[in-house]
């Protein structure tokens, strides 16, 4: 199932209001700086307490020593460090430009502390802009000076979207939580099960600043689930900037295993 929501203002709307996503203001070409204008003003759409801190780090980004490698890794244009001292995380914000890379199985960032940490770049399509957030905590943010970004190639076998006579997906975007008080934000969603059998989905997502340029691709905080015939789950995808204010339009699918499903 794939489809596109509207975000208009501060909240998403259903499906059938899919044209003229992107008659509305958007940030363009200002939207590509790898540190986002602080831009959250949306509205509460879910109350969900996290057990993990998800919420967007919003400093600036640092210039540091850095490398990129691996089989794609002419497919990252930009990048800069980040780091909150207050709470200890650090990561990598980066830019995919347009091109065909095919699939990018991981994006890994390695710091000179030892830590590492990776994301993906889910549902990448060729004409698209993709900017992407690596986070992490494990290492000490203060002592990090350099970083590697390996960039891998590779297939996902056995994995296709699910067509939504199986199963469906429909969100809001906005506020979702909070994190030891503080808010958290992204999209907000409920997947039914509208098959005849138990089965096991994988909730994607992805949030655009404009009609090709992709703020944020990821999976739901629970990446896989298993879902019984008539039942419904809520899953979350928490955003990891700071402009859940800037996004126009959003779009979610379930990906499943084809080997066990039709």
């Amino acid at each position: 199932m794939n489809r596109r929501q509207c975000v208009v203002g501060i909240a998403a709307l259903s499906s059938s209001a899919v044209a003229g996503c992107f008659s509305r203001e958007s940030g363009g070409a200002q939207q590509l700086n790898l540190t986002p204008t602080d831009d959250r003003d949306v509205e509460a759409v879910s109350s969900t307490t996290f057990d993990e801190d998800v919420t967007p780090i919003c400093a600036e980004g640092e210039s540091l020593t850095a490398t990129v490698d691996g089989p794609n890794a002419d497919a990252v244009v930009a990048h800069e460090f980040v780091r909150d001292p207050k709470s200890g995380r650090y990561g990598v914000r980066g830019r995919i430009e347009p091109g065909e890379w095919g699939n990018i199985p991981s994006i890994r960032a390695a710091f000179d502390d030892g830590s590492s940490e990776s994301t993906r770049v889910y549902g990448l399509d060729a004409d698209e802009t993709s900017l992407f957030t690596i986070t992490t905590a494990d290492g000490a943010a203060d002592e990090i000076g350099e970083y590697t970004l390996t960039v891998r190639d590779g297939e996902t076998a056995d994995i296709g979207r699910v067509s939504e006579q199986y199963a469906t997906v429909d969100g809001d975007w906005g506020r979702i939580g909070t994190y030891d008080g503080s808010p958290v934000y992204g999209y907000s969603a409920t997947v039914a099960n509208d098959h005849s059998e138990a089965v096991e989905l994988y909730p994607r997502l992805k949030a655009y600043l404009d009609e090709t340029t992709v703020a944020y691709s990821g999976t739901a905080t629970e990446s896989a689930i298993d879902v019984a015939p008539g039942e419904t789950r809520a899953v979350f995808f928490p955003y990891p900037r700071c402009d859940p204010g800037s996004i126009v339009t959003v779009e979610a699918w379930l990906d499943w295993p084809t080997m066990l499903y039709p």
